[in-house]
Formats: C-alpha cells, structure tokens, sequence
C-alpha cells in the first residue's frame, strides 16, 4: 500500500481478487523493477504473459520451490500459492532486483547455433559482441564505485577552485620567473649549464640504479655460488664413506621423490590452483550479490551438501555388498597414497627450510664479509674473542656502578633545588607580608620589573643601532645595484624596442597564416572523408564483385566437372565393345532396376502367400491356445486330486 506502488488493499480484499487481478498486480510489481513489463493482461495471450514472467524470473535467479511445469500451470491460472510464494521473494528486495534487471537486460548473452557461428562475419562480430560485454562490466563496476564515493559534487567544485586558484598562482610565480630570468645577460649559457646539469643528473641516476642491479645480481650469484659450493662440499663428505652402491640407491631414491612431486602431486596442485582461480574470476565477473544472494546461496549449499551425503551413504550401502578382499585393498591403497601425500608435504616443508637456512647462511656470509670477517673463527679465536667480551663486560659494569652513583647524586641536588625553592618563596611571601604592614606593597616587584625592563630597553637600543646601520648600508648597497643594473640594460632596451615591433608584427603574420592554414585542412579534411567513403565504398564494391567472381568460377569449375563426366559417359556409351559399355552408369543403373524389379515380384509373391494362409493360420493359433488352456486345466485338476488324495489317507471316497 506503501509507495511505489500505492495501492489500497488489506488482508480481505486481496484474498478476494480474482486470478488475472491477483497476476496484475504481480504484474505491476514486475514493472516497478522493469518497465518493459508495463502492460494489460488482458491485451496478452496466457501462454505469452506466463513466457514473459518465467524468462524475467530467470534473469531475476529466482528458483521457485515446486517444478517449472507446475510453476508455469500456476502462473497461467493465477494460482494463489504460486503467486502469494513469488510476491514474498520479490517484495523484500526489489531495489536489489532493479539493478540485476538492468544488469541481466544487457549480461544476458545471445545464444547462437555452432552452425551459423561457422560463418566468419558472424563470428567477428559475436567476439565484438562478448567484448562489448566486457567492457560494459567494467565500466558499470567504475560506475558504482564513483556511486558509492563518500566525495559529493560540492567537494568536487571545491577542489576544481582551489586547483584552479592553484594554477593561476604557478602561472604567475613561472611568468615573474621568466621575467627575472629575460633580465639576465648570461641567460642562454645559464640554460645550456641547466641542461648539461639536467642530463648529467640523469645519467648519474641511471648509472647508480645499474650499479645497485649489477650489485644485487653479483650478491645473488654469490649466494648461489655458496649454496652450490656448500651442497658440493656436503655430498663429497657424504660420498667419502659411501660405496656405488649405496650413492645410487640414494640417488634413486632422491629421482623417485622428485618424479612423485613433479608428476603427481605439483600437477594436482597446479589443477587445484588454476580450478580456484577459475572459480574466482567467476565470482569476479557476476554482478554483486546483497545479503539475501548470499542467504539463499549458503540455503543451496546446505541442501547440495545433504544430497551428497545421501549419496555417499548410499554408495557405502552398495559397497558393503562388495568383495572384502576388494575393500581391503582400496583402504591400503588409500592410506598408503595418504602416507605418500603426508610424507611430500613434510618433503617440501624440510626442502623449503632447508632453502630458507641456506639464504640465511649466505646473509650472514656477506654480514660477515661486510664488516669485514671473512671466515668464521676457530676454537682457539673464540675462546679469545670471548675473553675479551668478558674483560668488556666487567668494565661494563663498573661504568654502570659510576652511573649509578651519579644518578643518586643528582637526585640529592635536585632534591636540594626543591628545598632552596621553597625557602625562597618563603622569604618572598615574608617580604612581600612587610612591605604591607610598612605600606610600600609590592616595592620589590616593581623593582624588579624595573631592572628587567631597564636591561630590555638596553638591548633594544642596541639592536636599534644595529639595525639601522645594517638597513644605510643594505640601502646603499641597493642604489648602486640598480644603478648598475641600470647602465648594462640601457643597450638592451634600445636593442628591444625594435625587437617588439618586430615581434608584433611576426604575431600579426602568424595568426593570418594560422587561420588560412586552419581553413585549408578544414577543407582538405572534408575532401579527405568524403574521398575515405568513396574509396570504402569502391572497396566494398570491389570485395563484392570479388566474391561474385570466386563463386561463378566455382560454379563453372563444377559445370565443366559434370559436362566432363557426361562425356565419359556418351563414349562409354557408344563405345561398341561390350565389356566397356557394361561399365557405363546407364548400364549400371539398369542392372539395379532389373535386380529392385526382380526383389519387388519376389516380395509380392510372399505378401500373397501369407494373406492366402492368414486366415488358417489365425485359426489353427486359437485352436492352439485352446488347447494349451485345456492342458493347463487337466494339469491343475490333476495335481489337486493327488493333494486331496494325500490329505485323505489315500482313501477314495464318492460324494453324492
């Protein structure tokens, strides 16, 4: 009743509405979200209004909880359940279903039969087609983003002002530059000193990265260089006290493990790693879900997960039917490729930290070649290294001692100052409580502002003086630049008064000549396109003709094959030997009439064969199962007579 839909119903009149009112609102709520959908059911046909909801429905991924089949019936009789259901799933969220309309109007894609993509314009322009599609993706993901920006239109203009009032700002700091710069008589050498500098400084930066490149790739190498030196010292130590034998079952051994992580466990890993990124591309290309996509995607993993556990306890069911010897060694074989994965991943986990310690030894190497030791230390130069730590240490603590007393010494002076300061203001308050009982209150103060201010005139005077000898002789300094700077641009002046008008008149020159070049390309470039379509034109026409060339060549190459043939044909013919004129299609064709004439005369005789003997034999078939019914009767009076007869003893009695 609320809007957007205003409408004026309670719980008694909208139970009341009739079926095709009840799917007019439906309807109209259908529009609300698309307003392609506005429209008078009762302008459409059942079928095609119920078409039209179920293929919207679709592009809403809305999945109704009985069939399609019993879905569509409801919708075309306006069933009440299948409505109320509908309503409820669209009602809550229909701002989230009027973006993925939108979105579906325009993702859906157009489903094309292989046999006409095998076309190449048609295929060029379906992958024009899925490109477009792309980009509209991306571009509606920049959209809401922008959308969903806390930055508002004022803040934007804001921003633009105050870049603007920037800009204006650096033009005039960049023009009063050029002015100061102009004045300057060595201004050309200054620029190419700049630039000589500009490019010096570049290639100085550019030489310094390559030796930090160089540097790190030296670095690199003799790391590896060491890692590789260490690996060989090992497996000659290894190899030492180690036969033939024994090296190759290690190497065997070492093959074995390394076929296993190549060739089975890295391509499941590869496999399992490409089918996540798959899954998340997908997830990134689909439209962003809200809180009810969600819901109802973790309520379909909940019922999938179920199924699967149906169907596993079924499979177990089924299974346990099965040979135990079988089942035995699956569980083996299942343990045992457990075992292997398990004993791959601590494999790889012990090669990592095995590569981890070897970039860590060749840190410390260069730590240690860095500061300048270029082996490690024996037995003997530790035990000395650390007596001299030792000797360090206990001079250490002895300075720590001197510090200690030094902080406590402090303490008691500052705890001295505290004293001083307090008796101080003792003896102010006792001073300031006289000088109020002689009547002369605040003497000391003012005395004492006195000398302060007394000292700070002095030392204003002082500065004064200096200032003002500082700003006679800055200000004769500044007469005799400008008089100098005066004299050396007086030359220049006269030589630039003619340059000016020189220059207003090449100005002058140069927008006549722009603007007749600007009116130039202006037609140059109307002839241009009008020349580009006609040569398009002429070129299509071209492509056309082309085309219609290549297939009347075609059809005149397949003429002159069937006239070929027809030739072969007229001098078999007319070929007088027998055995030639035998192989002709004539000939041939007929040897089959005559052989189809022959099988048709032999069928017709057994079709009148069998209608003649159709009548005896259906009555000789009933006689049969007549017959047989009488056996089976005889049979079955038969065996009850030998129960009854074994029931009685064996006695036959007659019953009257």
């Amino acid at each position: 009743n609320k809007a957007p839909f205003n409408k004026s119903f309670n719980i008694i009149s909208f139970d009341n509405l009739e079926p095709l009112q009840l799917l007019q609102v439906l309807n109209d709520v259908f529009a609300y979200i698309e307003p392609s959908n506005k429209m008078d059911l009762r302008e459409e046909t059942p079928e095609d209004m119920a078409h039209r909801m179920l293929k919207f429905l679709s592009v809403l991924k809305y999945s109704p909880e009985c069939s399609v089949q019993e879905f569509q019936a409801g919708i075309i009789t306006g069933e009440k359940s299948v409505v109320y259901q509908t309503l409820a799933w669209v009602l809550p969220k229909v701002e989230a279903l009027k973006t993925r309309a939108y979105l579906g109007k325009y993702l859906v894609k157009v489903e094309i039969p292989e046999e006409i993509l095998q076309d190449d314009e048609v295929e060029r322009n379906y992958q024009e087609y899925l490109e477009l599609l792309e980009e509209f993706k991306t571009v509606h993901k920049a959209t809401d983003s922008l959308k969903s920006n806390k930055y508002t239109a004022a803040d934007i203009k804001k921003d633009i002002q105050q870049m603007e009032q920037e800009h204006g700002q650096l033009l005039k700091t960049i023009e009063r530059k050029k002015n100061r710069i102009e004045s300057m008589a060595n201004m050309t050498e200054l620029l190419g000193a700049a630039r000589s500098l500009r490019r010096e400084q570049e290639r100085s930066n550019s030489m310094v990265e390559q030796r930090n490149t160089i540097t790190s790739n030296i670095q690199a190498a003799d790391v590896k260089i060491a890692r590789l030196m260490g690996q060989l010292k090992d497996l000659k130590a290894a190899s030492q006290n180690m036969s033939v034998d024994k090296l190759l079952t290690r190497l065997e051994e070492e093959h074995k493990s390394c076929l296993y992580l190549v060739e089975d466990k890295l391509p499941k890993e590869i496999t399992s790693k490409r089918r996540s990124c798959n899954r998340l591309q997908k997830v990134l290309l689909e439209p962003a879900l809200n809180e009810d996509d969600v819901e109802e995607l973790v309520d379909r993993c909940g019922d999938l997960q179920t199924e699967l556990n149906e169907l596993h306890q079924q499979r177990m069911a089924k299974s346990d039917n099965a040979d135990e010897k079988l089942v035995m060694f699956r569980k083996q074989a299942l343990m045992i490729s457990r075992k292997k994965e398990a004993l791959a991943e601590e494999l790889k986990e012990c090669m990592n930290e095995y590569n981890e310690a070897e970039t860590e030894l060749g840190r410390k190497r260069q730590e240690m070649k860095s500061v300048g030791a270029e082996r490690v230390m024996t037995g003997s130069e530790l035990k000395r290294y650390i007596g001299e730590i030792r000797q360090k240490s206990t001079v250490y603590k002895a300075k720590r001692a001197q510090m200690a007393d030094l902080r406590a010494e402090v303490g008691v002076l500052a705890r001295t100052a505290d004293i001083l300061q307090n008796q101080y203001t003792d003896v102010k308050k006792t001073i300031a409580q006289t000088e109020k009982e002689k009547g002369i209150a605040g003497f000391t103060d003012a005395q004492d502002e006195l000398e302060k201010i007394s000292s700070q005139k002095g030392a204003v005077d002082e500065a004064k003086g200096k200032l003002l000898e500082d700003m006679s002789d800055m200000s004769d300094k500044l007469n005799e630049m400008i008089a100098e700077k005066k004299a050396s641009l007086a030359p220049i002046i006269k030589e630039l008064r003619p340059l000016r008008a020189k220059c207003s008149e090449l100005e002058q020159l140069h927008a006549q000549k722009k603007t007749e070049y600007d009116s130039l390309s202006a037609r140059l470039g109307s002839n241009i396109h009008s020349l580009e379509q006609e040569v398009k034109g002429m070129r299509e026409t071209a492509q056309a003709e082309e085309s219609k060339y290549h297939f009347l060549m075609h059809s005149k190459q397949l003429l002159e094959l069937e006239q070929q043939k027809v030739e072969e044909e007229l001098a078999v013919y007319k070929n007088p030997d027998p055995a030639a004129r035998k192989q002709s299609l004539r000939e041939q064709y007929n040897r089959k009439i005559l052989e189809q004439d022959n099988l048709g005369k032999t069928l017709r005789a057994k079709q009148k064969t069998v209608r003649e003997q159709h009548v005896p034999n259906v009555a000789q078939m009933a006689m049969w199962r007549d017959l047989t019914s009488l056996l089976a009767c005889k049979t079955t009076i038969l065996t009850k007579q030998q129960q009854k007869e074994l029931s009685t003893g064996g006695e036959n009695i007659l019953i009257l």
